[in-house]
């Protein structure tokens, strides 16, 4: 539910609701902006009512739980310029949060059901906002540009992580911007047109994230960006290749599972891209780490069996 149907939604519901359901609606109604910056208790206070029945609002809209409902105000107002107001204390709001859910349910594994529904939620919403040309693009751009370079930080990283991984399995000139050694912008001296630059962002947004896209962009490299808001600053440069991974739900800081997934899909769609060759390239990788004794339960291939991997005949 976007912010307009959201308002839509409230406005039609008000006219049935009395006591402090009606109150909390026309608090929402006329203080949007405080939804996404304050928690439910601090909201429920101002509203005057009490905090279940946030909640129980939410459900009469038809949503889950509170943080759904919540999830469309901080969407609203990070596009409507208040990106930091919201995104620097995250945090803290998601904190908050997790532990009013803790404390309103029956025990851990209650606290569980209403985690993994909402982590569930997380890639629905992901789900809804892609299109078949856009995977389709992408994974062409994946399978065909000269070099991939990669890059996040944070939360965002491990998507960032488990894209190269994944790539470097099934073709070469994959490159992961870590910046362990402090100089993540290194291997972008070589970055020339046709390469890729695919970039993981959730707000309040990585400064140095965004400035390696744009160095990118510059040397003439295809965009590919997986961030949380449709409202990120690299929209205006990924074009088509934009793609939303909602992160709020009951993780904290925030959930990295919409990124992760789109980043498997990605790498999925471009193995199928490159066909045969990449299925070469992953057997013998595999070959190879079952032949350094890399895996526990594989066992050690045989003689012959190495000397295959090495090219000669047993």
């Amino acid at each position: 539910m976007n912010e307009v149907e959201m308002t839509k939604a409230l406005r039609g519901l008000l006219a049935e609701l009395t006591g402090p359901m009606a109150e909390a609606a026309r608090y929402l109604l006329a203080h949007p902006q405080d939804v996404a910056v304050h928690s439910m208790r601090t909201l429920a206070r101002r509203a005057e009512v009490p905090p279940v029945t946030l909640v129980r609002l939410a459900q009469r809209l038809g949503l889950p739980g509170y943080n759904d409902l919540r999830q469309t105000f901080v969407e609203r107002v990070l596009r409507h310029g208040a990106a930091a107001q919201v995104a620097v204390t995250r945090n803290e709001q998601s904190a908050r949060a997790i532990a009013a859910a803790a404390q309103a349910g029956t025990g851990a594994l209650a606290f569980a059901e209403s985690f993994l529904a909402a982590e569930h939620d997380v890639l629905r919403r992901a789900f809804a906002g892609l299109t078949e040309a856009a995977l389709d693009q992408a994974a062409t751009v994946l399978a065909g540009a000269p070099r991939v370079f990669v890059a996040a930080r944070r939360t965002s990283f491990p998507a960032a992580f488990t894209l190269a991984y994944a790539l470097r399995k099934a073709r070469p000139g994959v490159v992961l911007l870590d910046d362990a050694g402090g100089a993540p912008e290194g291997p972008l001296e070589d970055a020339q047109a046709g390469d890729a630059f695919v970039a993981f962002t959730f707000a309040p947004f990585s400064r140095v994230t965004d400035t390696l896209a744009r160095r990118a962009a510059t040397a003439g490299g295809r965009l590919i960006v997986v961030t949380d808001i449709d409202a990120a600053p690299l929209r205006e440069l990924a074009g088509d290749l934009f793609f939303v991974a909602p992160t709020l739900s009951r993780a904290f800081p925030e959930s990295a599972l919409g990124a992760l997934t789109l980043a498997n899909l990605l790498a999925a769609l471009a193995v199928a891209k490159l066909g045969g060759e990449a299925q070469k390239r992953i057997r013998l990788n595999e070959r190879r780490l079952v032949d350094a004794g890399e895996y526990l339960l594989a066992g050690r291939p045989t003689r012959r069996s190495r000397a295959t991997v090495n090219g000669r005949r047993g």
